[in-house]
C-alpha cells in the first residue's frame, strides 16, 4: 500500500491509503487530462484572441452579429486565461494547489463567464431570429445595453455565493471548484434552481425557438425572387448571381452559429447532468472522476467554437489569416527593428 495525500480509504495512522494500482491510474489518467486541457487552454487562448482581432479589425460578419461575437469572444478569452490554467497545474498536482480563496475566485470566475456564454447565445440566436423573421436587425446601441444587463446579472449571481447565497467548494477530484451541488439546503437549491433557469434552460428555450421559426422560413423558401432588369441577358444573370450568393451566405451563416450553439450545450450538457445527479444520489461523490471529466469537458467549450468558425465560414477564415499575416509582419518588423 502507499500513504499519500489523496486516496479512497483512511490507514490506522490517519493517513490516506490507496493502492498502487489505484494510484498509477489516478496519476496516468491526471497526467492525461492534463496534457488534453493544456492543448485546450493553448489553443483557446490564441484561438479567441486572434478571432477577438480579426472581429475588431476586419469586421467579417454583418454588425450586430459581429458585435455579440466580440462579446463573446472576450468572454471566452478571459475563461481561458484566468481559469483554465490553475486547473491544469492542479491536475499535474493532483489537488488545489493555490488555496481556499484562490479557490472561491476560481469557482466564482468559471460561473459568471459560464453563465454569460451561454446567455450570449440566446441573445445571437433572437438577432438572428430578428434578421431571417423580422428582415431587421438588432440595433446596436440596444444590444449593447443587452450586454452590458446580462453582464451585471451575470456577476451578481457569481458573486452571490460568496456573500452566502449558496456556496462554493472543490468538485470531483479535488482540482477545480464550483458549487456544492450535494448540500440541499433550501439556501443552495434556491439559488441552484435560479441559475439553471437564467443559465442553462432559458437560454436554450430561446435557442430553439428562434431556430425552429428560422428553419421553418428557410425550408420554405424554394425559389428565389428576382428582379429582371431589361437591358440584356448578362445585367440580369449578374442579378441572379448576387442574390443567390446573398442568399447563400445568411444560411451558411445560420448553419455556423447553430453547429457553434449545439458545440456550447454539447459542451456543458453533461457537466449540468452530473451536477444534477450529484444532488440527488450519492453516485457521483462515490466516484469522483465522474465530477471532474464533465467539468473539464465543460472548460473546452471555449476552443470548440474557434474550431467551427475556422471550418466553416469562409469569411471567419479569411479574416483570421489576413490578421494572423498583420501580426507576424509587425513581429518582424519589430523583431529586426
Amino acid at each position: 500500500m502507499l500513504n499519500i495525500s489523496e486516496g479512497h480509504a483512511l490507514g490506522d495512522s490517519g493517513t490516506l491509503e490507496v493502492s498502487e494500482d489505484e494510484y498509477v491510474l489516478s496519476l496516468t489518467l491526471r497526467i492525461i487530462l492534463g496534457t488534453i486541457m493544456i492543448i485546450v487552454c493553448t489553443g483557446s487562448v490564441l484561438g479567441n484572441l486572434i478571432m477577438l482581432l480579426s472581429l475588431c479589425r476586419e469586421k467579417p460578419l454583418p454588425h450586430s452579429i459581429n458585435v455579440v461575437f466580440i462579446s463573446l469572444s472576450t468572454t471566452n478569452l478571459l475563461l481561458a486565461m484566468f481559469g483554465e490554467p490553475l486547473v491544469v497545474v492542479s491536475l499535474y498536482a493532483g489537488h488545489w494547489i493555490w488555496g481556499s480563496h484562490m479557490g472561491q475566485y476560481e469557482a466564482m470566475w468559471v460561473t459568471t463567464l459560464g453563465l454569460i456564454s451561454m446567455m450570449q447565445l440566446g441573445l445571437i440566436s433572437f438577432e438572428q431570429y430578428s434578421r431571417f423573421i423580422r428582415q431587421q436587425s438588432l440595433p446596436t446601441k440596444k444590444l449593447l445595453v443587452i450586454i452590458f444587463s446580462i453582464v451585471v446579472v451575470c456577476l451578481g449571481l457569481g458573486i452571490a455565493p460568496i456573500l452566502g447565497w449558496c456556496s462554493y467548494g472543490p468538485e470531483g477530484i479535488g482540482v477545480s471548484n464550483s458549487l456544492m451541488w450535494q448540500e440541499l439546503t433550501t439556501n443552495n437549491l434556491s439559488y441552484i434552481v435560479t441559475i439553471m433557469l437564467l443559465g442553462y434552460f432559458n437560454p436554450l428555450l430561446v435557442i430553439v425557438i428562434c431556430y425552429y421559426k428560422i428553419y421553418k422560413l428557410v425550408q420554405g423558401q424554394t425559389t428565389i425572387a428576382i428582379e429582371k432588369i431589361q437591358v440584356n441577358d448578362n445585367i440580369t444573370r449578374l442579378k441572379i448571381n448576387k442574390n443567390h450568393t446573398k442568399v447563400v451566405q445568411e444560411r451558411q451563416l445560420a448553419v455556423t452559429i447553430t453547429l457553434v450553439i449545439l458545440s456550447f450545450f454539447f459542451a456543458w450538457t453533461p457537466y449540468v447532468i452530473v451536477n444534477l445527479l450529484n444532488m440527488f444520489t450519492p453516485f457521483v461523490e462515490r466516484y469522483k472522476l465522474l465530477g471532474t471529466i464533465p467539468a473539464l469537458f465543460a472548460k473546452s467549450s471555449t476552443f470548440w467554437w474557434i474550431v467551427i468558425y475556422s471550418l466553416t465560414d469562409k469569411r471567419i477564415l479569411k479574416a483570421c489569416k489576413k490578421t494572423l499575416q498583420d501580426v507576424k509582419r509587425k513581429i518582424r518588423v519589430w523583431y529586426f527593428s
